[in-house]
């Protein structure tokens, strides 16, 4: 039993949705929050969990080719080419985001980690992936999936879906009391970035219920499983296969 229950759907607008408007140095140091709450929070670990089930026996010596939506600072497609090369795999990322003032500091970041020629960076709307069906092995869509508004969440599942020839991970929290206070607490206590201090709350309150994912999933008619992980995160995976 629940010992809160779920608060109600807020739309609630995020301050990083305007990046042009913040300073460098605001965006550099929300951007390395979001990063140590996708180590710390597991979001990391979830999506290489999700992508080992997806690759199955994936052939040694074949490119595996991954779209990555809303990447921000591009810490998953980063952690996934360290993990690839511990694995002997040959990994290439298109990491997007609708930001041109956050993926400036992607690409920095990524050429500095040594990279560079893994990634390739495109500002694109996450809501509308400008991408042939079948582009990509594998779409992965982290902790931004709730930046969307309910339509725009609605209408890019299935396009996401028609993208991944293999499938697609959705890796993001999910509503409740508990995740909100959490991320509270995180905000105030553990960072001054003002950004971070507002996008914190402001994410869960507009984030979707597992149940809400699955509900999308259905009405696009999708075949997908819904996961819950500790830290309050949720992964919608997807197969490649419709309902």
């Amino acid at each position: 039993m629940r010992l809160f229950a779920t608060p109600p759907y807020r739309e609630v607008d995020e301050l990083l949705d305007h990046a042009g408007e913040a300073s460098h140095r605001d965006l550099e140091h929300t951007l390395r929050d979001i990063r140590r709450a996708n180590i710390f929070g597991l979001g990391t670990w979830v999506v290489k969990h999700h992508l080992e089930r997806l690759m199955g026996d994936w052939p040694p010596g074949h490119q595996l080719r991954i779209l990555d939506l809303g990447t921000g600072s591009a810490d998953i497609p980063e952690e996934l080419c360290r993990w690839a090369e511990r694995r002997g795999l040959d990994i290439r990322f298109v990491a997007t985001d609708i930001s041109p003032e956050v993926l400036k500091i992607a690409r920095a970041r990524i050429e500095k980690a040594g990279f560079g020629d893994r990634i390739t960076f495109l500002a694109c709307d996450a809501a509308r992936p400008p991408f042939a069906p079948g582009s990509f092995d594998v779409v992965v869509c982290s902790l931004a999936f709730h930046h969307l508004s309910v339509k725009q969440a609605c209408a890019a599942m299935p396009e996401i879906a028609r993208i991944g020839r293999l499938g697609f991970i959705i890796n993001d929290i999910f509503r409740s009391r508990g995740a909100w206070i959490m991320a509270w607490v995180l905000a105030h206590f553990t960072t001054t970035n003002r950004l971070t201090r507002h996008d914190g709350p402001a994410s869960v309150s507009r984030a979707f219920t597992p149940a809400e994912l699955r509900r999308m999933a259905q009405r696009a008619g999708l075949c997908v499983h819904v996961y819950r992980h500790p830290f309050w995160r949720v992964a919608v995976v997807g197969n490649g296969k419709r309902d």
